[in-house]
């Protein structure tokens, strides 16, 4: 969620939280001007569908990447422990050049950037399948068979899938963030008359505290920067 949204959205609950108070209740509910009575009841569940819009954006975005996290150590495990027996059998044939090609260490596999891991996972799909028409019974003696080719393709699809498929999330956040601004304006226009009425209830001492604190606030406040650097004192 932008920071823009989260703080405005910060100050929402803030002004739910003071309207809710009990010890500013008696300044101004159900007293005259009673319009920002009825205003405050409809504010209420207008910050609570914002609330879930951007739960279900939030949920969007984490869920994408735990997605991803998972289909990608499952391609570097399986793709390690085929490297590891296939780049044996290649040795022990003398071709060196085709074991130096895909003996990666499970550090290594988890180093690759996501086009890189899916190429170099084709490449020893590719060697596997080559080794497995050649001499699929002497495969077996390193426990290689064509179910880990099978597996193998799998593994490579299911990740490549979600690697090309951050355009549906990203778009499904921009469809989330779309459907956020009018209902955030929505509510901004609600305040903004409620702004206007506050003022009537400084009338009292009761009402006047309640008017000043609801303006305080009010203030859409940038939670998501630091405080800015303190001068220098000025050398004596």
């Amino acid at each position: 969620m932008k920071n823009e949204f989260a703080n405005r959205q910060n100050m929402h609950l803030a002004v739910l939280s003071l309207l809710a108070d009990p010890a500013h209740l008696p300044a101004w509910k159900d007293l005259n001007p009673t319009a920002f009575t009825a205003r405050a009841a409809e504010l209420g569940p207008m910050v609570d569908a914002l609330t879930d819009l951007i739960a279900g954006q939030q949920a969007d975005t984490t869920g994408h990447a735990a997605d991803k996290d998972r289909e990608e150590e499952e391609l570097e495990t399986v793709a390690h422990e085929i490297s590891q027996a296939l780049a044996g059998w290649f040795e022990d044939q003398g071709r060196v050049a085709d074991a130096a090609q895909i003996d990666l260490s499970r550090s290594t596999w988890q180093g690759l950037r996501d086009a890189d891991l899916i190429a170099k996972a084709r490449l020893l799909h590719g060697k596997l399948s080559a080794a497995l028409a050649e001499d699929a019974a002497a495969l077996l003696d390193y426990g290689l068979s064509p179910a880990d080719a099978t597996l193998l393709a799998k593994e490579t699809a299911d990740f490549e899938a979600i690697v090309a498929n951050p355009a549906a999330a990203i778009s499904g956040r921009k469809a989330l963030t779309s459907s956020l601004r009018p209902k955030f304006r929505e509510v901004t226009a609600l305040l903004a008359k409620m702004d206007r009425l506050v003022l009537r209830f400084r009338k009292s001492e009761a009402g006047t505290r309640f008017a000043d604190a609801w303006q305080a606030t009010r203030i859409v406040r940038d939670l998501g920067e630091a405080a800015p650097p303190q001068p220098a004192p000025p050398t004596p």
